[in-house]
């Protein structure tokens, strides 16, 4: 398992954006309009997310995302340890993801790459 990218929802990307690449100078790696963007920071991947793209549950702003190479195979053992996995979400050429709770309730994403 590899950390992937960790991303916060937020509400209005356009200043998001404008505070993390001017004010903190975070180096803008990728943007897809209103709903994505990614930073590059020392090689690990911070975004910024729509609710819409995040779909997170209420309440929720805040997400680590784990790169796995066999996310049946993972959501599988996470199940078999008690825990509660989501379905697969197949994102098609951007790959698959599933979500579990940690013990404090904060939201993790398995990614497995197309």
């Amino acid at each position: 398992m590899r950390v992937k990218n960790a991303f916060l929802v937020v509400s209005d990307m356009a200043s998001a954006v404008q505070f993390y690449q001017e004010v903190l100078c975070l180096p803008l790696q990728f943007q897809d309009g209103h709903r994505w963007t990614q930073f590059k920071v020392d090689g690990f991947t911070w975004a910024l997310a729509s609710p819409e793209e995040a779909a997170l549950p209420a309440g929720s702003n805040a997400l680590l995302t784990l790169e796995v190479d066999d996310l049946e195979a993972t959501r599988r053992r996470l199940a078999d340890a008690g825990i509660a996995v989501s379905a697969v979400r197949d994102m098609g050429p951007h790959g698959k993801t599933a979500r579990f709770q940690d013990p404090d309730g904060n939201w993790i994403q398995l990614y497995e790459a197309p």
